[in-house]
């Protein structure tokens, strides 16, 4: 609880009135209510009629693996793992941007995004600086926590010591499906054994990305309310790297660069077809037995409590480099 001398301060601070003047409207806010209240029951309403905020706020520095959707005034330290290019929308003929960047510390992976002037702040970072992140998190349509600035959010540089993006992923390839644990971070050469004929097609909001609710048929989004929706896609296969079998998900632009096609093309085909798994099922012969290099994170699935493999890139294995790395190791 704060002390009448604290509040008149952070008053003064905000506002910039000087004592007097606030000792003045605390007492007149106690004759307005008849003496019937305290001078710190008092000066927290002079403090609410000003749209002073005096409450004391705690930021809890987090490792990665311990944040979750809902968290408010939180601070991690990390490191820039990758920046993704800006991409435009537009909403009731106002246009706007919005990029993401995911964050790595030894704990794991965690999606930032950034809106609008928010993302001046990519002109002074790049891969592998080092960072500590002030904000809030919230859920995005991976059912992961993202991380938002909002209002009061902030990213700046540091220099400090801390462990190295390339060594610990270093670690990791060195590993295969059937020695991965949550959390981590990797990359996994594989082949997709089965591809999941389901429903491709989410609905998602047009100015945020995220996905939106079903509500009355329309479309309700939590920050931006009733909305016509976007549509987005997820995927989901078995793949296989000779030690075992995963199930892979791929979400957005993953999503659209392993079947080759993106969402408008696909939803265009699914209506020809008058059948939303066509993109899938038109795709997957191409798919069945593909050697891939996956790059993405360990999850478990807590619905049916098993680890599923969330996929962040994908990129072709090519057969001239593989002979080429084969040749050396030979000494050839």
């Amino acid at each position: 609880m704060l002390s009448l001398e604290e509040i008149v301060s952070k008053i003064s601070e905000q506002v910039g009135l000087d004592n007097i003047s606030i000792q003045q409207k605390i007492e007149d806010k106690k004759a307005e209510l008849s003496g019937l209240i305290s001078s710190e029951g008092a000066a927290h309403l002079v403090a609410r009629d000003l749209n002073v905020d005096i409450l004391t706020r705690v930021t809890h520095k987090l490792e990665i693996k311990n944040i979750v959707p809902g968290m408010r005034n939180t601070e991690i330290t990390a490191r820039v793992f990758r920046v993704f290019a800006a991409r435009e929308f537009e909403r009731n003929g106002n246009k706007g941007r919005v990029s993401n960047i995911v964050l790595w510390d030894p704990t794991g992976t965690i999606r930032m995004s950034l809106w609008n002037d928010e993302i001046k702040i990519l002109e002074n970072l790049k891969e592998g600086d080092i960072v500590k992140v002030m904000g809030y998190s919230k859920e995005d349509n991976r059912g992961e926590p993202e991380l938002r600035l909002g209002n009061r959010g902030k990213i700046e540089k540091v220099d400090i010591e801390f462990p190295s993006i390339n060594n610990a992923v270093s670690e990791q390839k060195g590993g295969n499906l059937g020695e991965l644990r949550e959390g981590v971070t990797t990359k996994i050469r594989g082949a997709i054994v089965q591809m999941f004929e389901s429903d491709p097609f989410y609905e998602i909001c047009p100015q945020c990305g995220i996905r939106v609710r079903a509500n009355d048929n329309k479309f309700f989004c939590d920050e931006h309310q009733y909305v016509a929706p976007d549509y987005s896609m997820v995927l989901s296969c078995v793949i296989d790297d000779g030690t075992m079998s995963m199930r892979a998900v791929f979400f957005r632009d993953v999503a659209q660069k392993l079947i080759g096609m993106d969402v408008q093309t696909a939803l265009s085909l699914a209506r020809e077809r008058m059948n939303r798994t066509a993109p899938i099922t038109e795709k997957a012969p191409n798919l069945l037995g593909r050697e891939m290099l996956f790059s993405g994170r360990v999850k478990r699935n807590q619905m049916f409590d098993r680890l599923e493999f969330i996929v962040s890139d994908i990129n072709e294995i090519n057969p001239i480099e593989e002979s080429d790395k084969i040749l050396v190791a030979m000494g050839g």
